[in-house]
């Protein structure tokens, strides 16, 4: 019965999960500065703002998930 109680953590998952958390956060960060310099159209701008939210949402799911999965 105690070894169902017990819970380990894999530091691996952690970590990559961490990692991929802090990379999507450097997306959004990154992207904000670089914006307003690019030359592009409100259309182009607008798909170019998409697809780096779209990336940054996968690399937070995906951190977030790692590192549920690597504490339970």
């Amino acid at each position: 019965m105690a070894r169902l109680l017990e819970s380990s953590v894999n530091v691996d998952l952690v970590a990559f999960g961490i990692i991929a958390i802090a990379i999507g956060l450097g997306v959004l960060s990154a992207a904000r500065h670089f914006y307003p310099r690019l030359d592009l159209t409100n259309d182009a701008l607008a798909t170019v703002r998409l697809l780096t939210a779209l990336i940054a949402a996968v690399l937070l799911l995906a951190g977030i998930g790692l590192v549920v999965v690597g504490i339970t």
